[in-house]
């Protein structure tokens, strides 16, 4: 970090927690509230904050702490954003993160966003750390930044999380229980066809309940009460629709009643991963393509917002095939011609450690996006 950035972000830290005598977060004076949103409640925070941008030279202009939108944004040059290194990107997000979670906005900005503006335009969207002030441990010291995840999947699910998902959504706050084969009389039963099965008020309730890890393996505590997120996803041989998708049309559709009949809970479908020979890929494209498109896809007329979909499939079709968020949107680019799995574990159809890592790198910071979407959905 630039300019003693520990030492300043320590000192702000201090003045926010209350400690060495520091002043109440209230301002005598009514005009010092920031413009764009920054909150009352926060304000000792957002003098923090200021105290901070000051003691580095990032070349920040102002910094703006809106509450109820639940984010950061830290006004630059534009000559000063070019020079920013990736480094100094971490080390801003570490800094700001570790600030607002350090003070009385911990539970509000447990999952929050922080945006880079650059006149008045913003431009970029640095990666929340769900992290706690320095030198304190995640899983004791920030109870608000948990928050309880259940994936249900099968073997290809198992790598994913070993091959880093679980560590790195435990980083961003997101503890992981997850149910695998054995799981009561359901957890055998991952495939496309099944899923109505499981979208039930009996089923769910269960699957809501559960904290427990059968190949995850977390390094912090699940939060109180249940689980919030609920992923969900088939294996590779499902990836092989055939020539006609109408039915795994219809069992998609199937499930939208009861996502909107629970807007408290927010569900996450990760499209089946590919495996090496499809019968039809175009018709697996053509599948997936319905199933993220915003506009006239699948979620399309779902008016309650919390339901997310990853393209698995798509992000391991190609290297130059992705589903991320770039500058604070969500993207979604595909490769022609590229329908099949490229990440092969040496001729095996389960993706391959260097395609999971690359999954995981992508999906993990639009869960956070989606997850913040979701939050502002519920008010």
């Amino acid at each position: 970090m630039k300019k003693h950035g520990l030492l300043v972000l320590f000192l702000a830290v201090m003045v926010v927690t209350g400690c060495g005598g520091a002043t109440s977060s209230e301002s005598d004076d009514p005009g010092d509230a920031q413009d764009g949103g920054a909150v009352s409640s926060g304000g000792g925070v957002q003098a923090a904050l200021d105290d901070w941008i000051l003691g580095t030279d990032f070349g920040i202009e102002s910094g703006v702490i809106d509450e109820s939108a639940r984010t950061v944004t830290l006004k630059m040059y534009g000559d000063r954003y070019a020079a920013l290194t990736d480094q100094d990107k971490a080390d801003m997000a570490e800094a700001v993160s570790r600030l607002l979670l350090s003070g009385p906005l911990a539970s509000t900005f447990s999952n929050g966003r922080l945006l880079i503006s650059v006149d008045g335009q913003t431009v970029d969207e640095l990666p929340w750390r769900a992290s706690p002030a320095v030198g304190e441990p995640v899983s004791t010291e920030v109870a608000g930044a948990v928050v309880n995840l259940v994936f249900i999947h099968h073997s290809c699910g198992e790598n994913w999380l070993n091959d880093g998902l679980c560590e790195a959504l435990n980083d961003q706050g997101y503890h992981v229980a997850d149910i695998y084969y054995g799981w009561r009389e359901y957890g055998d039963r991952t495939d496309t066809v099944d899923w109505p099965l499981w979208f039930t008020d009996e089923v769910m309730d269960l699957v809501y309940q559960e904290l427990g890890n059968m190949t995850a393996q977390n390094t912090l505590e699940p939060a109180p009460g249940d689980n919030t997120i609920v992923m969900f996803k088939s294996c590779f041989p499902n990836s092989d629709v055939g020539s006609d998708i109408s039915e795994e049309k219809a069992i998609y559709n199937s499930l939208l009643p009861y996502f909107q009949e629970h807007p408290d809970k927010m569900f996450v479908l990760v499209t089946p991963p590919p495996m090496q020979q499809i019968s039809a890929p175009e018709k697996t494209r053509e599948l997936c393509d319905w199933l993220v498109d915003p506009v006239d896809g699948w979620l399309a007329s779902l008016p309650t917002g919390n339901v997310f979909v990853f393209d698995f499939y798509n992000v391991l079709t190609d290297p130059g095939a992705h589903h991320r968020l770039e500058n604070g949107d969500e993207t979604h680019t595909s490769i022609e011609g590229q329908d099949t799995l490229y990440y092969d574990s040496d001729g095996d159809d389960h993706p391959s450690p260097e395609g999971n890592a690359k999954a995981t790198e992508e999906f993990v910071p639009l869960l956070d996006h989606w997850y913040q979407q979701f939050l502002a959905t519920r008010g």
